[in-house]
């Protein structure tokens, strides 16, 4: 069995693990030492252009793969980013996002307040995107894949739900 190198090197940079009760010092982007073969760049880049369907398709896939650290996904989408912690509660926000498409306002992403994964992500759009057309191709991508419409888009996975606020 083979191992694709850039695989590994997304494991470590993507899903590398928070540490509960511990100040993350993360920075902006994975540790500079981990990159191989650009593809840290190459999935900013494709967060940047893809369109909104791909990128949702991405996200189920990189949750499906593991619990990516919220830190670096948060990165992903941009730059300015805070985090509150509350009672019961961890709130992670990215406000100002970075897609060619500016679709996209503001992600908030909630956490479980012990191991930090994150459990929900919210996607507040500026454009209203075709949701039949986005539900179509989710479950088309996955068909186990539970995809609710009401006034928003809910992607509802085993371990995570993303939803699609206007």
């Amino acid at each position: 069995m083979s191992i694709n190198n850039d695989e590994v090197g997304l494991k470590r940079d993507l899903y590398e693990e928070s540490k509960p009760g511990m100040i993350d010092t993360s920075s902006v982007s994975p540790n500079w030492f981990t990159f191989i073969d650009h593809e840290w760049d190459e999935l900013q880049k494709n967060f940047f252009e893809k369109p909104l369907d791909g990128l949702l398709i991405d996200l189920v896939s990189i949750f499906r793969k593991g619990n990516p650290n919220y830190i670096n996904l948060g990165s992903l989408f941009g730059m300015e980013k805070k985090r509150v912690d509350e009672k019961n509660k961890i709130i992670y926000n990215v406000n100002q996002v970075n897609r060619k498409a500016n679709d996209i306002a503001k992600v908030t992403m909630f956490l479980d307040p012990n191991s930090h994964k994150i459990i929900e992500i919210y996607l507040y759009m500026r454009i209203s995107p075709l949701i039949n057309e986005l539900k179509y191709r989710l479950e088309g991508r996955y068909s186990d894949l539970l995809v609710n419409i009401g006034s928003e888009l809910v992607i509802n996975d085993k371990d995570f739900k993303l939803t699609l606020k206007k």
